[in-house]
């Protein structure tokens, strides 16, 4: 996270929404507290929401309510907001990429699509293509069986949706 353009993005977004936004850096092994502490903590503390990075994604995940049945499906989150009800997980990467496509395409459902690696941000692109209703989509990853276990997640939360994969070479 040290290196990371987030703190600076958020604001700058914050900005040009008219909101104050602060970015703090909560680093549990740097805290000597475990993530889920962290994350009550914030909570506990008044943070509106929190962004979540890597190592953090999947639990996170487990630790808060995820409407959205697709991000659900993801298994990982990037964004947590904390309302009366609970904290509340979101995967940005997963909403933004839809909103770009909609943005640019409209309604228009995707045709065939190759997707090149299906590590976190391309796992999300591809229930966001689901979301989009796409109808067949092929994987390739230079990881074969990580390439099948998304494909497979793809397959169990869309029946009937064609998904193929293969590797890639380097």
């Amino acid at each position: 996270i040290a290196a990371s353009s987030s703190p600076r993005l958020h604001r700058l977004a914050g900005r040009q929404a008219g909101i104050d936004v602060s970015y703090e850096r909560f680093v549990p092994p740097q805290l000597g507290q475990p993530f889920p502490a962290v994350l009550a903590g914030c909570a506990a503390q008044g943070y509106r929401g929190v962004n979540v990075t890597y190592p953090y994604k999947e639990v996170a995940a487990g630790l808060v309510r995820i409407d959205d049945p697709l991000v659900r499906a993801i298994g990982v989150v990037n964004t947590v907001i904390f309302g009366p009800e609970g904290p509340e997980g979101h995967n940005t990467d997963h909403s933004g990429f839809i909103a770009a496509y909609r943005a640019a395409r409209g309604d228009l459902a995707p045709g065939p699509v190759l997707m090149i690696g299906t590590g976190g941000v391309g796992r999300a692109v591809a229930f966001g293509l689901l979301a989009l209703g796409v109808a067949e989509l092929r994987l390739a990853d230079r990881d074969p069986a990580k390439a099948e276990g998304l494909a497979q997640a793809l397959r169990a939360a869309r029946p009937g949706v064609m998904v193929r994969t293969g590797s890639v070479e380097t």
